[in-house]
């Protein structure tokens, strides 16, 4: 089931014009939401976070796209499609609609249930690392934005395919690391725990934040710092992982020669998913 501004339909009849503005020029924008046991989970950071985002792209807010209505269609649709107690990773996308002259910059939104999500699953002993060098990462306010132009990720994740690896080193223009082509990436060395800065091009988003917040409040010894990384600082690591919202932490078990452990990852997952499953 799809929500297409307040009108639920059937994932077939959910269509996008092929005139739709954000969908052509690539500035559609979305955020990922897991609603559990029918509680949107985040509310808050998400909303304002997409709100960021709209006033990143100058997206006209409509005065009643307020947290109320967003959390009601977010939870009418979850209901609506007969969920119950499941954990489920809702999509919300956001772009222009077809201008005109009576309305130039209306705002269209979809809401769908992307997957079912589990934050127990780490595929630790077969996860492999490489560096994407094909294409680098611009830096700036545009990039930590999570939106429809997606290239580097898929030409990046072809050459993972092609060349048998899970995922890739995303570097900027710097050369410094900006992220993977699956999501974030923390570096655990000695006792701290390093993450490249927004600044970066590291793409913003909650579940970053709330990891953040775990190791610097409830993993006992341990700090994040956020700074520019290059690919020789993976090299040094004691463990490296990678986080999404779609599976919450992967651990990397090799890079190129560099075979890393596991310990402090498996501490961090186990608290990011308690916090989110319960």
């Amino acid at each position: 089931m799809v929500n297409i501004n307040g009108h639920i339909y059937p994932n077939d009849d959910a269509l996008i014009s092929i005139f739709n503005n954000s969908l052509i020029s690539g500035d559609l924008i979305f955020e990922n939401i897991i609603i559990s046991r029918n509680k949107v989970l985040f509310f808050e950071d998400h909303y304002f976070n997409l709100l960021s985002s709209m006033r990143i792209l100058k997206i006209k807010i409509p005065m009643s796209f307020t947290p109320e209505f967003l959390e009601e269609q977010l939870l009418i649709l979850y209901t609506k499609s007969g969920f119950v107690n499941e954990n489920i990773l809702m999509r919300i996308l956001i772009c222009n609609n077809v201008p005109s002259e009576k309305n130039p910059n209306s705002l269209k939104y979809y809401i769908y249930d992307a997957c079912d999500i589990d934050y127990t699953i780490n595929n630790f002993e077969k996860y492999t690392l490489d560096v994407f060098k094909d294409y680098f990462k611009n830096t700036g306010l545009l990039s930590n934005l999570t939106t429809n132009n997606q290239l580097i990720q898929r030409v990046g994740l072809r050459y993972c395919q092609e060349n048998d690896f899970n995922d890739c080193v995303v570097l900027n223009n710097s050369k410094t690391i900006s992220e993977t082509l699956k999501g974030n990436i923390f570096m655990v060395v000695n006792d701290r725990v390093l993450t490249p800065p927004l600044k970066d091009g590291s793409n913003k988003n909650v579940i970053r934040s709330k990891i953040i917040d775990i190791i610097n409040n409830d993993i006992e010894g341990f700090n994040v710092v956020e700074e520019s990384l290059s690919v020789f600082d993976i090299q040094k690591s004691d463990e490296l992982f990678i986080s999404n919202i779609n599976y919450g932490i992967q651990s990397v078990h090799k890079f190129r020669k560099k075979v890393f452990t596991d310990q402090t990852t498996s501490l961090i997952s186990n608290k990011l998913a308690l916090l989110v499953m319960g």
